[in-house]
């Protein structure tokens, strides 16, 4: 069975259809209906994967009532303690088995002791790192105190496995997305409607912008030594850019699919790329994520209020596993440790950005954020590359490239698009970034749309709609990428 991704054209015939029997349901019966309704779309991916899914969201139900039984504090602590290793360990098997086996004898070899790691791989269910988040998340949040156990198998089972955040998150909190499956929203026209908008700007993103950006990508890093310092930069800055499109895109169609179903999602994605520090930007850069780690990495490990230097060592031990969570290599745990030092050299610097005034005006902030947005891109390196050293070998051919204006082959042309390709892709960034601009002014243009004529507002649909089918990389001649994110 093939893996049903918002893209194909199997849920292009799911969703209507899981729609239009949602809305015809009894109130009551909706979050059943969900329920199996997301479950055949995780079918699709495989039996198994199903099938562990189940076990998972089993456990942690009960886990979570024991949770809200238990009397001492003792008790507790070891049932959150049960429920995590659970989690952890069903994610450590699959995940980083290998990476770990391989890991022990390069160590082993450095104390001249020569071991032959065991083969070890297992397919990894798709969605696995998001939904054993989520299910950590909430037992945390049941032992906090901060939410009720859940008493619904059937409303829980829908909270872990609910379609449209199963696959890639966005990583759903138990305090806002339960409650709205207990209460189901009625119909409402504008809620559709705007759900339906937001799904065709995550199209635009994934397929005019993502999809075209990674076939530049995909061609230079395929064969970066090839290609000079120029085409190396453009194509770290287009990965940057396909990045943000693609999990952007995909988090916009998961946030309109569940609002066509009157259901909200957390946002994951608040201008990224205009943030002036890399601490900002993380607090803009899949934000579901980013607030997880936070809450329940590093602020139990003490946060800020165990002094300067433990601070620092938690944000190390925070982004590392941000770092190993995106994949069981060691070039995704040296950018999450990167990040870890930009934030660092961030607090060290303050006081002294602080003391000249860097900032004050309209130059020093867009050149924060340029020098953000390098920082970023260089990161971004080491998570495209297959290893560290290519990484630096990458990186290094940008530094040393001796005319910054002159491209190996000449032209553009040979980096996997043609001119009307180029000239496409170029519009849509310039169209990306122009709305980014807007939401970061506070302008939303759905809302400014819903308030024109009807007959305008559906000649800007049938046209937004023509542009993604007519400009989109959608069919047989390019067999549109899976989304970055699922591999994670």
């Amino acid at each position: 069975m093939q893996k049903m991704s918002f893209q194909s054209l199997g849920f292009v015939l799911f969703f209507p259809c899981c729609c239009l029997v949602y809305y015809c349901l009894p109130r009551r019966m909706r979050p059943a209906w969900l329920l199996a309704a997301s479950y055949f779309f995780y079918l699709c991916c495989g039996v198994g994967f199903a099938a562990l899914l189940a076990v998972v969201t089993l456990a942690s139900y009960l886990l979570g009532r024991a949770l809200g039984c238990a009397r001492t504090r003792r008790g507790r602590r070891l049932l959150l303690a049960a429920g995590v290793a659970g989690a952890a360990g069903i994610l450590a098997v699959f995940k980083y088995a290998g990476f770990a086996l391989q890991a022990a004898a390069d160590l082993l070899h450095l104390f001249g002791i020569t071991v032959a790691p065991p083969a070890f791989s297992l397919a990894l269910p798709v969605g696995l790192s998001f939904y054993t988040f989520q299910v950590i998340g909430y037992l945390a949040d049941v032992y906090r105190g901060n939410l009720a156990p859940e008493r619904s198998l059937l409303r829980y089972g829908l909270f872990v496995s609910f379609f449209a955040h199963i696959l890639s998150g966005p990583i759903a909190r138990g305090s806002q997305l339960l409650p709205q499956l207990e209460h189901p929203a009625p119909f409402d026209a504008a809620g559709v409607r705007d759900g339906l908008l937001l799904m065709l700007w995550g199209c635009f993103e994934k397929l005019v912008v993502a999809d075209r950006a990674g076939l530049v990508v995909d061609t230079v890093f395929g064969g970066y030594a090839a290609y000079g310092g120029t085409e190396r930069l453009l194509a770290a800055v287009l990965y940057a850019v396909q990045l943000y499109a693609d999990f952007a895109g995909y988090s916009h169609i998961a946030q309109g699919a569940a609002g066509v179903l009157g259901i909200r999602l957390a946002d994951n994605f608040r201008q990224p790329y205009l943030a002036q520090t890399v601490r900002e930007f993380w607090g803009r850069w899949h934000i579901s994520l980013s607030s997880w780690l936070r809450d329940y990495i590093y602020i139990p490990l003490g946060g800020s209020r165990r002094g300067r230097l433990r601070q620092y060592v938690n944000l190390m031990v925070t982004f590392l596993v941000s770092g190993l969570w995106h994949g069981a290599a060691w070039h995704f745990v040296f950018w999450g440790g990167l990040h870890a030092v930009y934030q660092i050299a961030g607090r060290l610097t303050a006081p002294l950005r602080t003391r000249i005034n860097l900032g004050q005006g309209l130059l020093p902030r867009w050149a924060r954020r340029l020098v953000t947005f390098g920082l970023v891109t260089v990161a971004w390196v080491f998570f495209r590359a297959d290893s560290v050293h290519q990484a630096l070998s990458y990186l290094g051919g940008i530094a040393g490239w001796p005319d910054p204006w002159v491209f190996t082959n000449g032209t553009l042309l040979g980096l996997g698009l043609d001119g009307w390709g180029w000239f496409v892709l170029f519009c849509a960034v310039l169209l990306l970034v122009g709305v980014d601009c807007l939401h970061e002014r506070g302008i939303r243009l759905r809302p400014v749309l819903a308030r024109q004529p009807a007959a305008y507002r559906w000649i800007v649909y049938y046209a937004a709609a023509a542009a993604v089918l007519v400009f989109g990389i959608w069919g047989p001649g390019y067999a549109a990428a899976n989304f970055v994110y699922f591999q994670f």
